[in-house]
């Protein structure tokens, strides 16, 4: 008797406990404390723990259903599987916030642009992160290429003085961002630009002064002989003097070489280069659409899976002028790994055009 009243008991306790926890989110969903995407999971779940608090041979019948033969295991499975749940709609709604945040940092850094787009049809866009040993020279170089261009600097958040130095050049327009995005949120900042104020030709230049002005050449005339949206200004296509990277980098190039063969048949020399000139239809493109951690590799695919031509023009490059690369050690691998995921994925998405 002793033993029912117990069980009966803690049923009564199950059954409390599952009402005050689903009454609990109702309230926090009537008094705006909690979205009503965000409350359905907790609805879920409550309802779940109120039906088995009834039903007291509920375990038992699961645990016969899926063969289980320690019932009380079922709860568990049940706990875990909302933990689950939970987390993957928290990883999303993650993902749609970071791409928001990204969203607002870079209109906030475009509406306070520093300088005016001219007449140019060119538009330069240097992306630059902590490279205020360098930032003035790059802008120079631009300027002094013989090419009637505009040069656009996106300060990705640095911590030093470069977004000052870009502006006291007074050869450069300067979009600072008030936080670091990475490369791929730079570089999408100043397509953005160049697409609100209608320049024909991008052409995306680092800031640490590894590629050189004199090249830019080459990549317009390429795209303007060869009718291509992208061209990739390549360190391996013809042997010439000049920095052709690491040799560990160049293991990551021809994995990524084979990777673009297989995922759009298409073989491209130099994936990571970020030296590179965009025509007018890449460049409205990929305002809206350009990857956002380290984009060159998975732009090539995301371009070639939407119908754009890319090709690729030899040209020569030097070692990066200031400070060193993000990516080493054992950030390479990883990078390689989430790289080379973000790649298939771009090649299995359906086509944006």
């Amino acid at each position: 008797m002793s033993s029912v009243f117990a069980i009966d008991k803690i049923q009564i306790f199950s059954i409390l406990f599952s009402l005050f926890i689903f009454l609990f989110i109702f309230s926090l969903v009537k008094n705006r404390r909690i979205r009503e995407e965000y409350s359905l999971l907790w609805f879920a779940m409550s309802g779940c723990f109120l039906y088995l608090s009834l039903d007291r041979y509920a375990i038992d019948r699961l645990g016969d259903l899926f063969g289980v033969a320690y019932k009380p295991i079922i709860l568990s499975l049940l706990t875990t599987g909302f933990i689950f749940l939970l987390l993957i709609h928290l990883t999303a709604v993650i993902t749609r916030l970071s791409e928001q945040n990204k969203e607002l940092i870079q209109e906030m850094g475009l509406w306070q642009c520093r300088g005016a787009a001219s007449q140019a049809a060119i538009l330069a866009i240097v992306p630059a992160y902590n490279e205020e040993g360098s930032i003035a020279g790059v802008i120079s170089d631009l300027k002094n290429s013989g090419l009637d261009l505009d040069v656009l600097v996106v300060n990705d958040g640095s911590r030093d003085r470069t977004a000052a130095i870009a502006a006291a050049t007074g050869q450069a327009m300067v979009v600072d961002l008030l936080k670091n995005l990475g490369i791929g949120g730079a570089v999408q900042a100043g397509f953005k630009f160049a697409a609100r104020h209608h320049y024909r030709v991008a052409v995306q230049f680092d800031g640490d002064g590894q590629h050189l002005a004199g090249e830019i050449g080459k990549l317009l005339a390429a795209l303007e002989e060869g009718g291509g949206n992208l061209v990739i200004g390549s360190r391996f296509m013809a042997k010439a003097a000049g920095f052709r990277s690491t040799f560990s980098r160049r293991i990551g190039i021809r994995i990524f070489q084979l990777l673009n063969f297989l995922l759009i048949g298409r073989r491209i020399t130099d994936n990571t280069s970020g030296f590179r000139a965009y025509d007018r239809r890449a460049i409205e493109f990929l305002s809206q659409n350009y990857p956002l951690d380290y984009p060159e590799p998975e732009s090539v695919i995301l371009l070639g899976r939407n119908g754009f031509a890319v090709a690729e023009t030899p040209v020569r490059m030097r070692e990066r002028q200031e400070g060193s690369s993000s990516i080493s050690g054992l950030l390479s691998t990883y990078y390689m790994v989430k790289v080379v995921l973000a790649c298939i994925m771009a090649a299995l998405r359906k086509p944006l055009v």
